[in-house]
């Protein structure tokens, strides 16, 4: 908003807290500057800027050059009718002046106008303008109260509730003191000193705005969570290079660690090189969980004995810090050599019976008779994609041994290495390298930026993993809903349409629904043909994104998924030859085609395509016969273009079949006749040259012309 007034000062809020989670904190901020911002601005308060800034114990919104007062604001009253008003000789009735004494106004004030019930009186008068101070009072307590946090707690015997006890509130607009209640807690002109300046952090006295920034930066505290999180990148990166490591860092618990610390500091590490034998994604897990510490790895990612710790605040010594850093470690570590000896005494193949006790779903089975499932599948799309005999044995042992890591005691202690286990397990244990990458790439991608499956055994996996599931829990009716999706549909929907759009695989999401549903037997009974459509439907919406991301055109996109996604393979070709043709003026008059015959075959909202045949007998005008012969000369080589892939050249023939011929049909014969059979017989012959090319290749009459 611009700033009108002159007298500008800063507005600040610092709630301070107990330790509140990492996690928390972004979002908790965002929505507390949002709540402000949309507070002053529904209250009539200019101001420049509003940013805001959040650590482990506090929560500051920071609002730059607020006014001092409510923006000036006329109101409109409306009283009694003229006519009630009024009496006959014009002199103001009790009504008209009751009115105005309850308005504080005079008989000069009232204006008269118009209004659809007659003429009734009306007083402007100049709304009442509160000092910011006073606004913000109400405010405040309100945008507190209204955060939302994953968990809260009651801390105070009146109920108040936030993520962690609240210690203190500071409030102020410029220098002085914004008067406010949260709970029984009232703001006050002090804040609290970081913990490693004051162990029970003693609280200090603010006088300013100004004076608050310049005691946190006295204190070395930074708000801004960015450049915390810049300045814990320098020191990793400062600590790799002495340690003749990488810039290969974990940046999800960079982001946390970021959040841990209002003055981020760093120090080294080391730990028994006896347990380097660990996977380092083992290693890295067991850090990041247990003790928010960073593995230092060389430049193809194998662990090095040493790590990076960050702290917060600065100390003179911290070698009893670093030593208990380095025992606890050791002691974890100790656990996970000792899960990893344990788990190696069995093969992955010895560990399949064991799912049959693991539950994948109440009414869709154990994990076992998921992993067969998906063993049926892998080898139904391998098939599918003529893979060697040799490759289709890979993926059926893949498949099988796909869940076993999910009963190791590794897995068990880190869930989040469910794959990573797997492949490292099958890797000491001789099996095939392929089988082994599958264990691990079949999860992938798990995000948006993550990479696809790298080998066809491991993509298979995935396709027949993620299929599996969407296809099982949609058949049960447990289906993303709004932003809930606890099943990870949308995920495995994303992760399956990215594979099949990349690899341009000869498969259709159809069949694959099918074989899956197949799969299932009596221990889902549900409508086949809806629960499908519903997936499709789902499937549709994201495959539209993911091909917008590719920069296709929306409208080309719309035409070529109208008739059906059909096989990969084809859908991928299809765009790309109708995207490098979209100018092309043949391109443009079969879409005009298209657009022409749709428009007249949506109007007939009587007539069942399926039901009628053409019938040229019943032909009344020589431009039917023509249009009808056109149709038979020109279908066949039309669809056999399609069915060869070439649909540049069948876009072509059917502009050059259809152009001028269907233009003049439109332009001499009338194609709703009051003769229904004529009608029907007419409407049929425009519906076979709908289908011939709309109905196999893309409907163009979603193609956006100018």
């Amino acid at each position: 908003m611009k700033n009108k007034e002159n007298t500008m000062k800063d507005f600040l809020l610092e709630i301070g807290c107990e330790e509140i989670p990492a996690g928390y904190l972004p979002p908790a901020e965002n929505q507390l500057r949002s709540l402000i911002e949309s507070g002053l601005k529904e209250s009539r308060i200019c101001f420049g800027s509003i940013c805001s800034f959040s650590t482990p114990v506090r929560i500051v919104v920071h609002v730059k050059e607020i006014a001092a007062r409510q923006e000036a604001q006329r109101e409109k009253i409306s009283g009694p009718s003229k006519e009630a008003a009024f009496d006959k000789d014009g002199r103001p009735t009790q009504a008209c002046l009751g009115f105005l004494k309850s308005k504080g106004a005079q008989i000069r004030d009232i204006k008269i106008e118009t209004t659809p019930k007659g003429e009734y009186l009306f007083i402007e008068r100049a709304k009442e303008s509160l000092s910011t101070r006073k606004v913000l009072s109400t405010i405040l307590p309100k945008a507190i109260g209204s955060l939302r946090f994953p968990k809260v707690m009651k801390w105070q015997a009146d109920g108040a509730k936030f993520a962690r006890p609240v210690r203190s509130i500071l409030a102020f607009y410029g220098d002085e003191v914004v008067p406010l209640k949260y709970g029984s807690l009232d703001s006050s002109d002090h804040t609290r000193m970081p913990r490693y300046k004051s162990a029970v952090m003693k609280t200090a006295k603010v006088r300013s705005v100004n004076d608050y920034f310049l005691k946190l930066k006295g204190w070395g505290v930074e708000l801004s969570g960015n450049r915390r999180s810049s300045m814990i990148y320098a020191f990793l990166k400062d600590a790799a290079k002495k340690e003749g490591a990488s810039d290969n860092f974990n940046m999800t618990l960079l982001e946390t660690v970021s959040y841990l610390s209002e003055a981020p500091s760093g120090f080294i590490g080391k730990f028994s090189k006896d347990y380097l034998d660990l996977p380092a994604e083992v290693l890295e897990s067991s850090m990041a969980k247990n003790q928010k510490i960073f593995l230092l790895k060389d430049s193809k990612g194998k662990a090095l004995a040493s790590f990076a710790g960050v702290l917060n605040g600065k100390r003179k010594d911290i070698s009893l810090i670093r030593q208990t850093f380095e025992s606890i470690l050791n002691a974890k570590l100790k656990d996970s050599m000792f899960f990893l000896k344990e788990d190696l005494k069995l093969r992955l193949e010895d560990r399949i019976e064991l799912l049959k006790g693991v539950v994948f779903q109440a009414k869709l089975g154990s994990v076992y008779d998921r992993t067969k499932r998906l063993q049926e599948l892998a080898r139904y799309i391998a098939g599918e994609l003529n893979l060697s005999e040799d490759d289709k044995k890979k993926v059926e042992m893949a498949a099988l041994l796909s869940k076993t890591d999910l009963v190791t005691q590794m897995v068990k202690e880190f869930p989040d290495l469910q794959g990573v286990v797997g492949r490292e397990y099958a890797k000491r244990t001789g099996e095939d390298k392929e089988v082994a990458k599958a264990l691990y790439e079949h999860y992938l991608p798990k995000g948006p930026n993550d990479p696809l499956p790298s080998g066809s055994i491991s993509a298979i996996l995935a396709i027949a993993d993620k299929i599996d599931s969407i296809a099982g829990f949609y058949s049960i009716g447990l289906v993303p809903t709004g932003s809930e999706d606890p099943y990870g549909i949308r995920r495995a929907s994303l992760g399956l349409l990215k594979i099949l759009v990349e690899k341009k695989y000869p498969l259709s999401l159809e069949d694959l629904i099918d074989r899956s549903f197949g799969l299932y037997g009596q221990a889902a009974a549900f409508d086949v043909s809806k629960v499908r459509s519903q997936i499709i439907t789902f499937q549709k919406e994201r495959l539209k994104n993911i091909l917008l991301d590719k920069n296709y055109k929306d409208d080309i996109i719309d035409s070529v998924l109208s008739p059906g996604i059909g096989k990969f393979d084809r859908l991928g070709k299809k765009l790309e030859d109708l995207s490098s043709i979209s100018q092309a003026k043949y391109f443009l008059e079969a879409a005009k085609v298209a657009e022409r015959v749709s428009n007249i075959l949506k109007g007939a909202k009587d007539f069942k395509a399926e039901e009628t045949k053409v019938k040229p007998e019943l032909f009344r005008e020589q431009l039917e016969h023509e249009l009808w012969d056109i149709y038979a000369k020109n279908s066949g080589k039309i669809e056999n273009r399609i069915e060869a892939g070439d649909y540049t050249g069948a876009t072509r023939l059917y502009a050059e079949a259809f152009s001028g011929p269907i233009h003049l049909f439109f332009e001499k014969v009338v194609v709703n006749a009051d003769d229904q059979a004529l009608r029907a017989n007419r409407l049929s012959l425009l519906k076979s040259i709908q289908a011939v090319y709309m109905n196999k290749a893309a409907d163009l009459s979603k193609i956006k012309l100018q």
